[in-house]
């Protein structure tokens, strides 16, 4: 008997917990049934014996079998005494960058920018060390990058892309380099080097002319999916023609060569919107339909299409694309899907700020569905979650989404049950934005995008912070 996570922990709480189990035998909708007897090989049939019936077909998973990492686990929320930042027990927090300012002494006179936003950590295999990229939503923008050794120490603070529009998110690729999205109507993605120069930088119109806001790469399936910062924007897929030397100088993408997509959820085509959260809660089919006009800004493209025929233009509408973030299963760990084609390989988390929701994209199968939003997920205690952002996905498998608005809050969500508080910053009037983990899952960064820095009275410019990880919360 299959049963959804939904309808066990239903029964679970109305009193019949240990029932529940012993009816379902203890499985997810998710979950392998469980073989009878003592286990082992089946026994052929002697000469002359039926043989036994085949196990019936398994019905189709309503969820995804997703599950939570260590984070789940963490405790309530104390003062770090870092600028009134509160965090878990055995946590620690530092400041590492103030925007404005000299983030290492000697810096050559670089200054941390201003409203930093998306970012991520790319491992450098020559030390040990890391570097964390940060996005400046500013006008000019930009990307800055502090370079750590490997016991953690500050060593360098400088520039990789200078003088372009409102960069918001972004994402890692595979081959090490940082992908800039600026958030305007006809924004461009740009690719950087971490460890490289503002010269080396790259932009890549054919990615797409729109208010972009994050991406994450799937080499498997040569594609980059893009979120887009609109009230009736579309989730973007750029599917490469193949691969090319990126700007250091290792096997990437294509990036200047493909096809621009997006995604139509089953029965909401041409814009329409998922409005019953009790259709978005369970897996709906997907497929990708190319996009009009890929070489103009989409918002424009959209608007011309609904004058001229009357109707909108493809794809399913999502409110307000926010941060997006791939989480992988290595071969021999990938849990089969009931009911289809393929194990789970590779999950597409993001999110939309206009309903708070945040969403999970099968690619192999092409299944989507909604695993945190605010009317059944809410935390004990805690209010609404206001404006889901930026998100980043841990090595051992915990989703972390940042909010905006007056929270200010970054959230471990457990897929289909209430979320836990990573993080809590007082006072709002800010975002929290770029939170990005070390490959170890030792330490994650993040920023108050316009925390005062106390230069010329409240100027509200920004700060960056590294929240250290204990390794009990950080093992797969």
């Amino acid at each position: 008997m299959a049963i959804s996570r939904r309808t066990l922990l239903q029964m679970m709480f109305v009193g019949g917990g240990a029932a529940a189990l012993a009816a379902c035998g203890g499985g997810s909708s998710g979950s392998a049934p469980e073989q009878g007897g003592g286990g082992g090989d089946p026994v052929d049939p002697g000469p002359g014996e039926p043989s036994p019936p085949s196990p019936p077909p398994q019905p189709p998973a309503r969820e995804l079998p997703l599950k939570a990492g260590p984070l789940a686990n963490i405790g309530p929320l104390v003062d770090s005494g870092v600028d009134g930042i509160l965090i878990p027990e055995a946590f620690s927090l530092r400041l590492v960058a103030t925007a404005g300012r000299q983030p290492v002494a000697g810096g050559l006179g670089y200054l941390w920018h201003w409203l930093p936003d998306g970012g991520a950590v790319f491992p450098v295999e020559d030390d040990g060390g890391w570097v964390y990229v940060s996005n400046s939503e500013f006008l000019p923008g930009g990307v800055g990058a502090l370079r750590f050794a490997a016991n953690g120490d500050l060593l360098d603070a400088y520039p990789i892309l200078q003088n372009t529009r409102v960069n918001c998110a972004g994402g890692a690729t595979p081959w090490g380099t940082w992908l800039s999205c600026e958030e305007i109507q006809d924004g461009k993605v740009y690719e950087c080097d971490p460890r490289g120069t503002p010269r080396l930088a790259q932009s890549h119109p054919a990615m797409g002319l729109f208010k972009h806001e994050a991406a994450a790469v799937d080499m498997a399936t040569s594609t980059v999916i893009m979120t887009e910062d609109e009230g009736d924007g579309r989730l973007y897929r750029f599917v490469s023609v193949g691969k090319v030397s990126a700007v250091n100088g290792r096997e990437g993408l294509d990036l200047d060569n493909g096809t621009l997509q997006v995604l139509e959820v089953e029965g909401y085509p041409n814009g329409a919107y998922i409005e019953d959260l009790d259709v978005a809660r369970h897996i709906q089919r997907v497929s990708w339909v190319d996009a009009l006009s890929p070489e103009k800004p989409q918002s424009k493209v959209r608007e011309d299409h609904q004058n001229s025929t009357g109707e909108g233009a493809p794809g399913t509408r999502f409110k307000g694309g926010e941060g997006i973030w791939i989480q992988y299963w290595p071969e021999g760990e990938q849990e089969q899907v009931s009911g289809f084609e393929h194990p789970l390989r590779a999950v597409v988390f993001f999110a939309t700020k206009g309903d708070n929701r945040v969403w999970a994209l099968d690619l192999d199968n092409e299944l989507i569905e909604v695993v945190f939003d605010n009317e059944q997920l809410t935390v004990s205690g805690e209010a609404k979650f206001d404006d889901v952002d930026n998100l980043v996905v841990s090595p051992a498998g915990d989703v972390v989404v940042a909010e905006d608005g007056d929270e200010m809050r970054l959230m471990v969500m457990v897929p289909n049950q209430p979320a836990r508080i990573l993080l809590r910053i007082p006072g709002g009037g800010s975002e929290l934005t770029g939170p990005a983990f070390t490959a170890d899952g030792s330490r994650l960064y993040f920023s108050s995008q316009r925390a005062s820095a106390g230069l010329t009275g409240l100027l509200p410019v920004g700060k960056t912070y590294e929240l250290t990880v204990p390794e009990a919360f950080r093992m797969g």
